[in-house]
């Protein structure tokens, strides 16, 4: 398996993941929202004291907020038509309708269909060129058991960047090398490298492995 290979955007960072209400619309509309993070695109949910509505993160910074007539219903088989517009924070001049098929919108006769919603987000993301490029963070971790049997959990570091990590592992196992520890398995080559090594009754595990993706953005 390829483990570079990218397949969905990653959750929001922020407390919001926890509360009930926000899982519940999370949940409510996977439908809309797995979509947007195979584009990817980061989805959250937007509470907005009641004003519900989903939302994904563009490369320049500005986001889709995707609503119905006024708002999100919690329930989505309440949905009659799509609102989708792109906002942005910082510069209150950006407001896009980029797809509308509520009562009195240019795509109506759509109504909640899903496809032509896709479709146009899609068409749109990909012609403005702000789909957002995630790039692996990775760590180096060490795992095992020592002679006592108590446990080895450690994370040296994490690195942006694919070339320092495998340094810094590099520098981990070249260690163990000159403490007398002895390697019974390697494996990754140079991008996800892996070895498991033993000493007097202990065994540890040394890897590259993957710590999250970053969002790359423009400038």
């Amino acid at each position: 398996m390829n483990r570079e290979a990218f397949q969905l955007a990653p959750m929001p960072e922020h407390g919001n993941t926890t509360n009930s209400l926000w899982r519940a619309l999370w949940n409510a509309y996977e439908p809309v929202i797995t979509p947007l993070r195979r584009m990817p695109l980061i989805a959250d949910i937007d509470l907005c004291g009641g004003m519900y509505g989903i939302t994904a993160e563009l490369a320049d910074y500005s986001y889709l907020h995707i609503s119905s007539d006024d708002v999100l219903p919690t329930d989505p088989h309440q949905v009659r038509g799509w609102l989708v517009q792109r906002l942005s924070d910082h510069n209150p001049t950006i407001r896009d309708v980029i797809y509308d098929s509520t009562e009195a919108g240019a795509h109506a006769a759509n109504g909640n269909d899903h496809v032509p919603l896709f479709n146009a987000i899609t068409e749109f993301v990909a012609r403005r060129r702000l789909g957002l490029r995630f790039s692996p963070t990775k760590a180096v971790t060490i795992s095992g058991l020592r002679s006592d049997l108590s446990a080895v959990e450690h994370i040296c570091d994490c690195f942006p960047r694919s070339l320092d990590a495998v340094a810094r592992y590099s520098r981990e196992v070249d260690m163990l090398r000159l403490m007398g520890w002895r390697p019974i398995f390697q494996q990754g080559g140079n991008e996800w490298p892996l070895s498991v090594w033993v000493h007097d009754g202990a065994v540890v595990t040394v890897a590259v492995t993957l710590a999250g993706w970053n969002a790359e953005r423009a400038a």
